[in-house]
C-alpha cells in the first residue's frame, strides 16, 4: 500500500469522514491538523502522496505549485463547489497536477439556511432573544414584517438558487430571479416565480438572497450603487462568497437604515477566522466586521450553511469518487474536473 491521500486540516468532521472512507477501501491516508494557513513545512510532509485534499478554510498559493511538483503530488481534491483557493490553472496544468471539485452537495442544506435567515431577520428573532436574555420583555422596536405578501429576489439560479426558489415560493407572494444564464424551462415549474433583469430585482425585492460563485463579474456585486437601487428596508442574505458584497458599503447601508437587516454566512476576510476560535483576538484589524457584529439586525455565522449530516456524506463520497476517477478505478465526472 503506497501513500495516497494527504488531508490538509478541514477543521470539521470531514477530517474523520475522509480518512474513514479512504482507509476502509485500502488507501493510505494522513491528516495534517493544528496550524493556520498552509505552512511550507506542512505541505512538504505530503511528499510522495498522490493527492492533496483541501477545503474552503485553506488556500494554496501559486508559489506552492513547485512544492507540490517536488512532492510528486498528482492531484488536488477540493471538498467544495468553489475552487478559488487553488493556484492558477495554467501553473497546475504545466506541473501535471489535476484538480477536481464537488460541484454540488445537498443544495437544500444551504437553501434552508438562507430561508431560516430570512425569517430570523423578518421576525426580529435575534433582537428579541438578546433582550429576553436580559429579562427585558418590552416589545418596542420588535415589530416584524409579514412575508406572505412580500417579494423575494434570488440572484443566481444554480442548484442552490433553484432549491431556495422552490422552498421559499410557497411562503411569499412572488419570487423574482436573475441569472446570467436563465433556466427558462425550469422557472415555469414555479408558478409565482419569474426572471427579471438585475435592476428590476434590486428595485422590487423586499429580501435579496445571493447564490452566485465568486467571479470577476460578481466581485462586489453588492456595493454602494446597487444598494442605492434597492427598496428601503431590504433584507440581504449571503451564503455564497464574502467578496460578492463590498463590506464598507454594506455597513453604510445599515447605518443609514436603507437596509433592514443582513445575514452573512460568508464575509470578506473570512479566511482569517474560518473554523477557528478567535475569541482572544476579537475583530482587531477588521473594523467593518466589528461594526457588523455590534448590530442587532445583523446575523454573522461561520460558513456553516452547508454543514449538515447529508452534506458531509455527499462531500466525502464525491471526493472519494473523484480520486477513483483520476487513478483510473472509476468514472471521471467531467463536471467535477477543474484542471
Amino acid at each position: 500500500m503506497g501513500k495516497d491521500i494527504f488531508i490538509i486540516d478541514t477543521r470539521c468532521h470531514l477530517n474523520k469522514s475522509m480518512k474513514k472512507i479512504f482507509e476502509k477501501n485500502g488507501f493510505e491516508c494522513e491528516v495534517a491538523e493544528g496550524f493556520s494557513g498552509v505552512p511550507e513545512d506542512v505541505l512538504r510532509k505530503a511528499k510522495g502522496f498522490q493527492a492533496i485534499v483541501i477545503f474552503v478554510n485553506k488556500k494554496l498559493q501559486d508559489s506552492d505549485v513547485e512544492i507540490l511538483k517536488d512532492n510528486g503530488n498528482k492531484m488536488i481534491l477540493c471538498c467544495s463547489a468553489g475552487f478559488d483557493n487553488i493556484p492558477k490553472h495554467d501553473l497546475l496544468k504545466e506541473a501535471g497536477i489535476r484538480v477536481a471539485r464537488v460541484p454540488s452537495y445537498s443544495p437544500s442544506s444551504i437553501a434552508e439556511y438562507a430561508i431560516s435567515s430570512m425569517f430570523a431577520l423578518a421576525k426580529n428573532i435575534q433582537r428579541s432573544y438578546e433582550m429576553t436574555k436580559l429579562a427585558d420583555f418590552r416589545i418596542g422596536g420588535l415589530h416584524c414584517i409579514l412575508l406572505e405578501d412580500k417579494t423575494v429576489g434570488i440572484i443566481g439560479t444554480g442548484l442552490i438558487g433553484k432549491k431556495t426558489v422552490q422552498k421559499v415560493a410557497g411562503m411569499v407572494d412572488k419570487v423574482i430571479c436573475y441569472d446570467a444564464y436563465p433556466a427558462n424551462d425550469w422557472i415555469k415549474t414555479v408558478p409565482n416565480a419569474e426572471y427579471v433583469d438585475m435592476d428590476t430585482l434590486f428595485a422590487n425585492s423586499n429580501i435579496i438572497s445571493i447564490h452566485v460563485p465568486l467571479l470577476k463579474e460578481t466581485q462586489h456585486l453588492i456595493n454602494k450603487d446597487t444598494i442605492e437601487k434597492m427598496k428601503k428596508d431590504v433584507i440581504i442574505i449571503n451564503t455564497s462568497r464574502g467578496e460578492i458584497i463590498n463590506t464598507p458599503d454594506l455597513v453604510d447601508g445599515l447605518k443609514s437604515k436603507k437596509i433592514m437587516g443582513v445575514a452573512l454566512d460568508v464575509f470578506e476576510g473570512e479566511k482569517a477566522f474560518m473554523f477557528k476560535d478567535m475569541s482572544k483576538v476579537g475583530f482587531e484589524n477588521y473594523p467593518e466586521l466589528e461594526d457588523l457584529v455590534s448590530m442587532d439586525n445583523v446575523i454573522i455565522s461561520s460558513h456553516v450553511a452547508f454543514y449538515t449530516d447529508e452534506s458531509i456524506r455527499q462531500i466525502t463520497d464525491k471526493t472519494y469518487n473523484n480520486f477513483l476517477g483520476f487513478v483510473g478505478k472509476g468514472d471521471v465526472d467531467e463536471k467535477a474536473v477543474v484542471v
